[in-house]
This record gives C-alpha cells, sequence and structure tokens, in this order.
C-alpha cells in the first residue's frame, strides 16, 4: 500500500512539473526547456518591409537583447491561436529532433510562439523563419540544439493552429525538406 502511495505521488509530481512547463525525463542541456508558463499563444506576424518592392534588408526579429519586443508583435501579429498542452509538447520536441539542419543566411521570421505566465507576461519566446529554417528562443537554445529543429514538423502545428498562410502548402514544403535531407 506504501509503495502504491509513493508511486502515486511520484508520478502526481511528474505530471505536475510537466503541466508547468517542465520536462524531467530529458538533461536540460539537450533540448529547450520553456519557462514555468500558465498558456502558450502562437503567433502569424508580417514584416515591417512585407509588400515593398525591390531588394528589402533581411534578418528582422522580435526577439531584442531585453526579450520579446511586445508592442511590435501586437501591431505586426496577423493571426493567433492558443496551443494545447500537447501542442506545446509537440513543439518543444520539434525544437531538439537531432537532426541537422544547414539554415540559409536570410531570417525573416514570421511565426513567434509566445510563453505566458498567470498575469500575461511573456516568460519565453520561440521564433521561426520556414524560409531559412532559423529559430530565435528566449532563452537561447543550448550549444547542443543548434541547427537541430524539426521543422517539417514545426510547419504541421503551424498549420494545425491556422497560422501557415505561406506561399506554398505545407505539403509542398515538407517535400522540399525531405529533398534537401537527400543531398
Amino acid at each position: 500500500m506504501r509503495t502504491a502511495l509513493i508511486l502515486a505521488a511520484s508520478a502526481l509530481l511528474m505530471l505536475t512539473s510537466v503541466l508547468e512547463g517542465e520536462h524531467p525525463s530529458k538533461k536540460s542541456a539537450d533540448r529547450w526547456t520553456p519557462p514555468k508558463f500558465a498558456k502558450v499563444m502562437g503567433y502569424r506576424f508580417k514584416l515591417p518591409t512585407d509588400g515593398l518592392e525591390g531588394p528589402v534588408k533581411s534578418g528582422f526579429t522580435l526577439m531584442k537583447n531585453d526579450g520579446l519586443d511586445t508592442k511590435q508583435l501586437e501591431s505586426l501579429q496577423t493571426n493567433s491561436a492558443e496551443l494545447t498542452r500537447a501542442q506545446v509538447q509537440q513543439l518543444t520536441a520539434a525544437l531538439s529532433s537531432g537532426k541537422l539542419t544547414y539554415p540559409a543566411a536570410c531570417y525573416d521570421p514570421h511565426h513567434i510562439f509566445v510563453f505566458y505566465d498567470a498575469q500575461g507576461k511573456p516568460t519565453g519566446a520561440i521564433e521561426v523563419c520556414f524560409a531559412c529554417t532559423g529559430v530565435s528562443t528566449d532563452p537561447p537554445l543550448g550549444k547542443s540544439l543548434w541547427y537541430r529543429q524539426d521543422f517539417i514538423r514545426l510547419a504541421r502545428l503551424v498549420d494545425a493552429l491556422g497560422l501557415w498562410h505561406e506561399y506554398r502548402t505545407v505539403a509542398k514544403y515538407e517535400a522540399l525538406m525531405n529533398e534537401r535531407a537527400k543531398e
């Protein structure tokens, strides 16, 4: 009886830490661990240069040295969706896929996932550029995770949330990524 109670308490403790955004099953160096959070929102946003003609400067980001630029996100967002706990797990798992990716030189992200505390304050973020297969996170990714994201899984998640809206479908994006993997 006592053993059963200890096992039940341990299981409850592990479940509680997962629901609070912690992942006790892996070393933190091997995965990006989100901060404690109450909810996670995914956003599709436009770049300030979207729609301009001619060459435009690449490298826009909502991630600043002092954290997420929430005012700019508010003005640039075009769509948003709240993630379920299962989708948050899919998101964090896609950040630590182990597969090496080779990003392009550009960085023009149109998607960001923001982790909020119970008071609505951002506690972390994951910004994604599907064009160059680049990400920026706060807190930063550990060196062991650099260039190791599963962009197909990220694209499927973004599509399931209704935030895709890229110039190609997710199926075409997946085919392109699979073709690149063969090279």
